[in-house]
C-alpha cells in the first residue's frame, strides 16, 4: 500500500461508490460529447479545419486535446470497470480525429452504463491496484482509489479538454462543461 492516498476515507457504501461514478462519469462524458460539437461548430462557423483544435494544447509540455479526451475517457472506464471488480479493456491512444474522439467517448459510455451499482458490490472493500507510471503501482481500497485518485485524473483532463477549447476561441463556459444544474431537480 501507498501512503499517498491509501487508508483516507471510512467505509463508503456500495450505493455511495456507485452514485459518486456512474452517474457522474455519464453526465460529464456526455458534456464533453456536446463540447465537442460546439468545437465543430465553431471551426465550421470561422471556416478553419476542426482538426487543427485536435492536436491544440495549452502549455507545451501538455497533452493536446485528443490525448485529454482519452485520458478523460480512461479514467471513467478504468474506474467503473475496477470498482466493479473488472478488468478494463484497452483503447488504444489512436484517436486522434473528432470522429475518434467521438467514438471514443461512446464506447465509453456504453462500459458506464453497463455497469450497474449491483456490480459493485464490495467495492469499497476491494483491493485495486494500477499504475502510476511505468515504475510504479499502487494498490489501496476502492474508495480511496476513487475519490482521490480517478476522480481527481478525470476531472483534471475533463477540464484540459475544455481550456484548450476554450483558449482556442470556442463558445463554450461554465454551463457547457458542469451541465444544467435544473437536471439535478428531478
Amino acid at each position: 500500500m501507498s501512503p499517498l492516498f491509501c487508508n483516507r476515507v471510512g467505509h463508503m457504501t456500495q450505493n455511495a461508490l456507485y452514485a459518486a461514478s456512474g452517474p457522474v462519469f455519464a453526465s460529464m462524458l456526455n458534456n464533453l460529447a456536446a463540447l465537442l460539437d460546439k468545437a465543430e461548430a465553431h471551426a465550421t462557423a470561422k471556416k478553419f479545419d476542426v482538426e487543427v483544435l485536435s492536436q491544440s494544447r495549452l502549455s507545451p509540455d501538455m497533452f493536446p486535446l485528443t490525448f485529454q479526451v482519452g485520458l478523460a475517457t480512461a479514467f471513467a472506464k478504468n474506474a467503473m470497470c475496477r470498482l466493479a471488480g473488472q478488468t478494463p479493456p484497452d483503447f488504444e491512444n489512436t484517436d486522434t480525429t473528432f470522429p475518434l474522439m467521438r467514438a471514443r467517448i461512446r464506447k465509453t459510455l456504453d462500459i458506464v452504463h453497463n455497469i450497474t451499482e449491483a456490480d459493485f458490490a464490495g467495492a469499497d472493500t476491494r483491493e485495486i491496484s494500477f499504475n502510476v507510471g511505468p515504475d510504479k503501482k499502487i494498490t489501496c481500497k476502492g474508495g480511496d482509489y476513487l475519490n482521490h485518485f480517478a476522480l481527481p485524473n478525470f476531472y483534471f483532463h475533463m477540464t484540459a479538454a475544455y481550456a484548450i477549447l476554450r483558449h482556442n476561441g470556442v463558445d463554450i463556459g461554465k454551463r457547457d462543461f458542469t451541465g444544467d444544474p435544473a437536471q439535478l431537480a428531478r
